[in-house]
């Protein structure tokens, strides 16, 4: 009789259940989602930035997830999936009811619910549709939507999705995210130990990182292996092993976060062609340019030229104090929690104690000695006056000793100077590194895409280049000497001067390339025009506002240091301009192709004029102001760069296949320091990138178009080498066919090239005496102490002594003329007012200076 209750009762409830089920179900279902959506899943997928060796550089992503299927998820994490978190699933519909009521005896005796019993597709159900809310209704609703699921999809789908849409810590979500944001390797690659870690973590993906707490993640992990034990999975002896395998550390999967700049130029890229919401939700994949091992060498060199030029401008003072009531015995800087310590690096310091000649410095695990040796460049010899107990300063690494666990530290300051540096493939555009400043972290604001500064004389080579179309060669020569220029446009004078206030009288184009002459440069833009100079530089890329003033010469308007690099490169690949880029194909999930790079290629000088250009602008490194980088066995090509006060530094360059800028400066118009010139603040980046990006060197040559040809001349006159006059220091140059000078050199003119700079605008005579008016004998002589007439007006010289020649006898003759030509009024009254007229000499700063009326239309070329 007592058993017949039993089954009567037991079957009443049964009943019970049914009908308020079947209620329940369906008032359940009222408002819940269709789960056929996930027919077309697709929750938002990470953007990854892949650089060319298709290795990934960076992600964009709302959500950090990379969709994989089944088959692409090592078997090791789907076991222990199963194992830790529904040890039932191949056998339960999407509800275990053992589970739960196993859950519901524990959550009566809590009092409340306190643990839950969802299976994997429950917990699928509640990411996907539902919230995260513990309610009697919220469950109820994640089972029906459970068991909907379960007679759709097929298990292997279901874990697919559970797999792709599971939170793992970090921003990250899906395992193959997650594998290769904590293992550095896709999911399929996943060896047991690694498995296990990942498994664990769902559970409570931040709470147990093993980047945050590695002893949690190692204990949640046995806890995976044992449970994987239990359900047969694994032996003991397995999991054994495994739990003892190590952890991965932050240090082992660290990014190379030096293409900062690089990678936000790409996000700027795709944020135009495509928007805002698709770049963090669509998981395109972008492959750009960018060279790994350029990049690396690109950050050491300006970090390491930055620190250098920071170092000559002084010691500023530390960098901080340790926090009033802390002990700088056991104060750690934040910075110590992700830092390495190892050899090379920069680290923060907490001082402890300073003596006269040492001081004791915390380095985190470390406590180094500090030196004078170390603080040398301070040229402050007493430490105490540089730092004192409790203050923060940055070191460097110099040596690591792990046997005796100590290190040896030189003193550190971050460089207040920013920098930039670009370097492209000349022949397709590719920029293989880009460099914005010092510090991502400090400013992203990108200096080498974003900002427009002066680029002084790196502007020079279109100005030759233009001169060189119109018809000019590098043998050609100026007059480099102090110049006022009068300009219509403009209502004062332009004065130009060299940089060392030093002129060198009669050059060659060559020369004044060579030795970045500004006043010969304003004359030769004076002879072509401004006109020539602006299309060339505009045929180049070069798209800032010029103007057709005398300081376009010396490069007064502003420009990215890409388009001056881009421009400088088009002259390496034989004067074919091709538009640079950074990313060369977008793909979607799929695999389409949204975009193809097709950059645009035009022809922007002559392969001739473009060879010239190569062979001046090798002459100004071994040579020149880029002498500094002459020792480099490559063939290379470049140009220096200062504006005014030093404010702007600039080496752009190339070779046959690498073009190379570099800028200088501060964000504001400061200046670098009395000596830091682009030869000085610039130039050592660039050869120290150019040294590492050749280690072995190169035998790679500008190539030789048609339609050269070479000639011996005498590089003082740029006639033909003749040595029976004296003009045997030949030098070999370079002209297009039909362009070679066709007389030689003679005594006479090789003697008036060593003579002041002043004497040698005159013509010579038949005797070779110069022929100088003689209004302008009487200004010679009134205007320089240092000259004397010997035997005036009879023997016609004049007696000159020279710091470095010592006495000179220059002999002349008076020729009539010298009068000014016809000017307009408002430059007469200018002339008036100083007494001058045009051609004269006068004083300027002391030195005679040639007044020249500036025609942006160009002069007469036998006005040179």
């Amino acid at each position: 009789m007592k058993k017949h209750w039993r089954v009567l009762l037991l079957g009443t409830l049964v009943l019970i259940a049914a009908i308020a089920g079947t209620w329940l179900g369906r008032s359940m279902r009222l408002g819940l989602p269709n789960v056929n959506a996930l027919e077309d899943y697709a929750p938002p997928v990470t953007t990854r930035v892949l650089d060319q060796d298709g290795s990934v550089v960076e992600t964009f992503a709302e959500q950090r997830r990379m969709l994989v299927q089944h088959d692409a998820i090592a078997p090791e994490f789907l076991q222990a999936l199963v194992a830790v978190e529904d040890a039932g699933f191949y056998d339960h519909p999407g509800v275990d009811v053992k589970g739960i009521l196993r859950a519901a005896v524990r959550n009566v005796a809590a009092g409340g619910i306190t643990q839950g019993a969802s299976t994997l597709t429950q917990q699928l159900a509640r990411n996907l549709f539902l919230t995260p809310k513990r309610t009697i209704r919220r469950k109820a609703q994640e089972a029906l939507l459970a068991l909907e699921i379960e007679r759709l999809y097929s298990k292997e789908e279901i874990l697919r999705f559970y797999c792709n849409q599971v939170y793992m810590g970090h921003g990250y979500y899906g395992v193959e995210a997650a594998s290769r944001f904590y293992t550095g390797k896709p999911a399929r690659e996943l060896d047991l130990p690694e498995a296990a870690m990942l498994a664990g973590l769902i559970q409570r993906p931040e709470g147990i990182s093993p980047f945050k707490n590695p002893k949690r993640a190692e204990s949640r992990r046995r806890h995976v292996l044992n449970r994987m034990v239990e359900v047969g999975y694994l032996t003991r002896e397995e999991a054994d092993a495994a739990a003892e395998a190590p952890l991965p550390s932050p240090e082992t999967r660290r990014d190379d976060e030096g293409g900062a700049y690089y990678v936000e130029g790409v996000r700027r890229w795709l944020q135009d062609q495509f928007g805002d919401t698709s770049i963090y939700r669509a998981g395109y994949e972008v492959e750009t340019t960018l060279d790994p091992r350029l990049q690396a060498i690109a950050n050491h060199a300006v970090e390491t030229g930055l620190r250098a030029l920071d170092k000559r401008q002084g010691w500023r003072g530390p960098a901080g104090r340790v926090p009033e009531g802390e002990d700088p015995a056991s104060f750690e800087p934040d910075s110590w929690r992700s830092a390495l310590f190892e050899e090379g690096d920069i680290a923060d310091g907490v001082v402890q104690s300073v003596e006269r000649s040492t001081a004791s410095v915390r380095v985190g695990p470390y406590t180094a000695t500090l030196d004078a040796k170390g603080v040398a460049w301070t040229k402050q010899r007493n430490l105490g006056k540089l730092f004192s107990a409790g203050d923060l300063i940055h070191v460097a690494i110099a040596t690591v000793n792990a046997d005796e666990a100590s290190i040896s530290i030189t003193l550190e300051q971050e460089p207040e100077v920013e920098a930039a540096l670009v370097a492209l493939d000349p022949a397709t555009g590719a920029v293989r590194a880009l460099v914005g400043g010092f510090d991502f972290e400090r400013s992203e604001y990108d200096r080498a895409t974003q900002a427009k500064r002066q680029t002084g004389s790196a502007f020079k080579p279109f100005v030759l280049a233009a001169a060189l179309n119109e018809g000019w060669t590098l043998a050609d020569t100026l007059i480099d000497a102090p110049t006022v220029f009068l300009n219509p446009r403009q209502p004062d004078p332009y004065i130009p001067r060299n940089y060392t206030n030093r002129y060198y009288g009669k050059m060659t184009l060559r020369e004044a390339m060579e030795r970045s002459a500004n006043v010969a440069t304003v004359k030769l833009l004076n002879h072509i025009g401004t006109g020539p100079v602006i299309e060339t530089a505009r045929r180049l890329g070069i798209g800032g506002n010029l103007e057709p003033y005398p300081s376009l010469a010396l490069g007064a308007f502003e420009l990215t240091l890409l388009e001056l690099t881009a421009a400088y490169g088009t002259m390496a690949n034989q004067g074919v301009r091709v538009e640079p880029h950074l990313v060369r194909e977008v793909r979607d999930p799929s695999g389409a192709v949204l975009y193809r790079v097709e950059p645009a290629i035009s022809e922007a000088m002559s392969p001739e004029v473009a060879y010239l250009m190569n062979q001046v602008l090798r002459g100004v490194i071994t040579s020149g102001t880029g002498r500094s980088a002459a020792s480099i066995p490559v063939a290379l090509a470049g140009k220096t760069g200062t504006t005014d006060d030093n404010t702007d530094a600039w080496f752009i360059g190339y070779s046959p296949d690498l073009a190379l800028g570099v800028w200088v400066g501060h964000d504001t118009k400061r200046t670098l320091g009395k000596r830091e010139t682009g030869a000085q603040a610039a130039l050592p980046i660039w050869r120290d990138f150019m040294k590492l990006a050749y280690p072995e060197g190169s035998e790679l040559e500008f190539p030789e178009p048609p339609g050269i040809r070479r000639i011996v001349i005498d590089r003082k006159t740029g006639k033909r080498a003749n040595p029976a006059a004296g003009c045997d220091a030949g030098f070999t140059e370079v002209f297009l066919e039909g362009s070679e000078p066709a007389s030689y050199c003679t005594a006479a003119e090789q003697r008036q090239a060593s003579w002041p700079y002043m004497f040698q605008r005159y013509e010579l005579d038949d005797r070779g005496a110069l022929r100088i008016p003689a209004r302008h004998v009487h200004q010679l002589m009134t205007s320089a102490g240092e000259l004397s007439l010997d035997g005036y007006p009879g023997q016609r010289r004049f007696r000159w002594w020279d710091d470095e020649r010592g006495n000179l006898t220059i002999p002349f003759s008076i020729v009539p003329g010298g009068e000014p030509e016809p000017l307009p009024e408002y430059i007469r009254r200018y002339l008036a007012q100083n007494g001058e007229s045009p051609g004269d000499w006068f004083g300027t700063d002391g030195r005679f200076a040639d007044v020249t009326l500036f025609r942006s239309g160009g002069a007469p070329r036998d006005a040179r």
